[in-house]
């Protein structure tokens, strides 16, 4: 079976360097999904952009359904397979920080 979802250690072990993707700012992109890394309370989301930039976004535990996903869709991404290929959109928080708001998987 097909491992989706790491822990930190698995990753390592993986030879994924979570240091060189940077958190995502304000906007919007398409790219692949390549890795998946367990937090807290939450899923880090790891992508290659179309541009050749790699970015990491955060999908956050819901506590009403359990899924993690961005904040306005029902994706839940825990269940995704890696390498697929998505349309993201971030957004601002209240607090002015760039959050994950919106996910669209393409064909």
């Amino acid at each position: 079976m097909e491992r989706t979802n790491y822990t930190p250690l698995q990753a390592r072990e993986a030879g994924f360097d979570r240091n060189k993707y940077a958190a995502a700012s304000e906007g919007e992109f398409t790219g692949a999904l390549v890795m998946k890394i367990y937090g807290d309370f939450c899923i880090r989301c790891y992508f290659l952009t179309d541009e050749g930039y790699k970015v990491k976004l955060t999908a956050w535990q819901n506590r009403r359904t359990g899924h993690y996903g961005p904040r306005w869709c029902g994706v839940d991404f825990k269940d995704i397979s890696l390498l697929t290929r998505w349309r993201n959109r971030v957004g601002l928080s209240r607090t002015g920080k760039p959050t994950w708001i919106e996910a669209e998987e393409l064909a």
